[in-house]
C-alpha cells in the first residue's frame, strides 16, 4: 500500500516539478496526454526524452534502415515514418503484445531473442564491460544476452541509418552497434545518464558526435537523458 501511495504522489507531483524547470514547461501537456490509456498507440512515439523526440520528428526517415534493441511504441513510430525496421525483443509476453499491434504489411523484421543461462554465473562480471553481455540485474538474473546483442552482426558495417539502444545489456549493444551505422547516421542511447553504458565504450564512440537531451519522458514521472550520437562523415 505504501508503495502505491508513493507512486501516486510521484505522478501528482511531477507536473509541478516540470513547471519548475523552464525548459520542461512546454512538455507538461504532452506528458499528461501520454498517461491516457492507449495514448502511445494512437500517436506512437519512442519512450525517449521529449526534446529528443522533437529532434527526430524533424528528420525525413522514409526508406531508412533502422535497427532497435527493445520494441514497443518506438517500433510503431518508425513504421509510421515509413522506415524499414529490424526490432529485437528479449521479453516473450511483451513481444506477443507488440506483435498484435503491428499494422498489416509492416516493413518489419521482428525477432524474439530470449537470454540464456550464463554458463559460469559465479564469475564477477561487470555490466559496463562490453564483452560481458549482461544486464545490471546480474548476477541475480544469471543470464547472458550475447545472442541478443549479436543479432546486429547480420548487417554490414556502415549499412544502417539509425540504431536505437533501449533494451538489455546496453554497454554490449553499444559496442556492437557502433560500426554498423553509416556516416551521418544516428546511434541513440536511452537513459544515457547511466554512465556505465559508455565508460568502456570510448573507442567505439570515437567517430561520433553526441547530442544530449535531458528532461521528461512519456508515461513515467522521472527526468531522464537521451543521447543521439551522429556519426561523423
Amino acid at each position: 500500500m505504501t508503495t502505491n501511495l508513493n507512486t501516486i504522489r510521484a505522478y501528482l507531483a511531477f507536473p509541478v516539478r516540470m513547471f519548475a524547470r523552464s525548459s520542461q514547461r512546454r512538455y507538461i501537456v504532452r506528458w499528461l496526454a501520454s498517461l491516457w490509456p492507449g495514448a502511445t498507440l494512437r500517436r506512437p512515439q519512442p519512450w525517449l526524452v521529449f526534446a529528443a523526440i522533437d529532434y527526430l520528428n524533424t528528420i525525413d526517415m522514409r526508406s531508412w534502415q533502422i535497427f532497435e534493441y527493445g520494441s514497443g511504441s518506438s517500433t510503431l513510430y518508425w513504421l509510421r515514418r515509413a522506415a524499414h525496421v529490424t526490432s529485437i525483443e528479449h521479453d516473450a509476453p511483451w513481444y506477443e503484445r507488440v506483435r498484435a499491434l503491428l499494422p498489416p504489411g509492416a516493413k518489419l523484421d521482428y525477432a524474439l531473442v530470449s537470454p540464456e543461462p550464463c554458463l559460469r554465473p559465479e564469475l564477477d562480471l561487470d555490466p559496463a564491460d562490453p564483452h560481458a553481455y549482461i544486464s545490471a540485474n546480474y548476477p541475480g538474473e544469471g543470464l547472458t544476452y550475447k545472442r541478443y546483442v549479436s543479432q546486429i552482426d547480420a548487417f554490414a558495417d556502415g549499412s544502417l541509418d539509425l540504431v536505437l539502444i533501449d533494451g538489455r545489456a546496453r554497454a554490449s549493444c553499444l559496442a556492437r552497434a557502433a560500426p554498423k551505422v553509416r556516416p551521418g547516421g544516428m546511434l541513440i542511447l536511452d537513459n544515457s545518464e547511466r554512465a556505465y553504458y559508455t565508460q568502456r565504450n570510448a573507442a567505439a564512440l570515437s567517430s561520433y558526435q553526441p547530442l544530449v537531451f535531458a528532461g521528461a519522458v512519456p508515461l513515467v514521472p522521472v527526468f531522464s537523458q537521451t543521447t543521439i550520437y551522429r556519426r561523423r562523415p
